[in-house]
């Protein structure tokens, strides 16, 4: 028999209907998992990016130039990857310094409140980010783990929020909109 008669001979009924529209839902819910995931990824190494370059005194310790050396050492090593540019890099730095500060970090803890209602609002997207931790080398400041909210919201918005915001109400603000 053909494929074509094999599929002329199916008897397709309601439950099948139902089971397909389940087995499509599961996949796209797979889908926002596996973009969430990544997302958090990313959001992760540029965090932990930013407080390498601020823990390692990198431009007292290696002259002026060089996060545009070390963006163009990462470009070269992974030349299909995006956000290694230059600029990229000192927003990294920026990001991290603007929320490290010791006094904000009472304000940081209530920054779960976004994660809390993200959770409530997306559980088969929070199911991905139960725990996040700093990997790779180990950061001597507090400061340096990852906020658990940050992986919800995307690289460019955290970006335009550093650079527009004055303070970390206001950043804080801006993250519970998104």
């Amino acid at each position: 028999m053909t494929k074509e008669k094999n599929i002329s001979a199916l008897h397709l009924d309601e439950d099948y209907s139902l089971w397909l529209a389940e087995l499509k839902s599961r996949y796209r819910g797979a889908q926002l998992k596996a973009a969430v995931k990544v997302n958090s990824e990313k959001l992760q190494y540029n965090w932990q990016l930013g407080a390498e370059l601020v823990m390692k005194k990198a431009e007292e310790r290696w002259g002026a130039g060089i996060v545009e050396q070390l963006s163009r050492d990462l470009q070269n090593e992974f030349p299909k990857a995006e956000g290694f540019t230059a600029r990229n890099l000192w927003l990294m730095k920026q990001w991290y310094l603007f929320y490290s500060n010791p006094k904000y970090a009472q304000k940081l803890k209530q920054a779960a409140s976004v994660f809390e209602e993200y959770a409530e609002n997306h559980p088969n997207a929070i199911s991905q980010i139960t725990t996040i931790s700093t990997q790779g080398p180990k950061l001597k400041q507090a400061a340096s783990v990852f906020p658990k909210p940050f992986a919800f919201i995307g690289w460019t918005h955290h970006t335009v929020i550093i650079q527009k915001c004055k303070n970390i109400d206001e950043a804080l603000y801006r993250l519970k909109e998104k």
